[in-house]
């Protein structure tokens, strides 16, 4: 009688070529799915920067009044951020923290520049005060300097504003 006796180690060789077909093919799978996770996009989150002249003007001064420089720079022209830098140090050894309560704010925009005149209710008083802003490459920055640098300006921005308090 003869016995059949399968070959056992041909078997094991089989199971094993297998096992380790479908190991690397479940590593291969894993590092891809790993890779494609840690794209440069999903590492660095893109930070969305409001884009209106109003919106740009009340996010900037939120940063402000919470000390928030550099998100305040975000939203600055390079004038604007040196002004920052130079008075980084006083913002930040103001313990308080603000809430600028904007009553009304009115933007004009010409070209590349805009004006945002507004009204804050500051300690129960009505305060009237103006952004300049500036559009560079595509995003609207608070532009504090300029108003300084430019007499012509000046003529512009009271003119805008007179031409408001004339429609109101």
């Amino acid at each position: 009688m003869k016995f059949y006796r399968p070959n056992i180690f041909k078997t094991v060789q089989v199971l094993s070529y297998n096992y380790k077909m479908n190991s690397v093919t479940s590593m291969l799978l894993l590092l891809l799915f790993i890779s494609c996770n840690n794209s440069p996009a999903s590492q660095e989150e893109k930070i969305i920067l409001p884009n209106t002249p109003e919106t740009v003007s009340k996010q900037w001064q939120v940063h402000l009044d919470k000390n928030e420089i550099e998100e305040a720079a975000a939203l600055s022209t390079t004038l604007t951020k040196e002004w920052l830098a130079e008075n980084k140090e006083l913002f930040l050894n103001d313990p308080q923290l603000y809430q600028t309560k904007f009553v009304k704010m009115n933007c004009t925009t010409e070209g590349e520049k805009a004006i945002c005149n507004y009204t804050i209710l500051e300690e129960g008083e009505l305060i009237e005060d103006f952004f300049l802003l500036k559009k560079v490459d595509g995003q609207w920055l608070v532009d504090l300097e300029e108003e300084m640098a430019n007499p012509e300006l000046d003529e512009q921005i009271f003119k805008a504003m007179e031409k408001e308090l004339k429609l109101d």
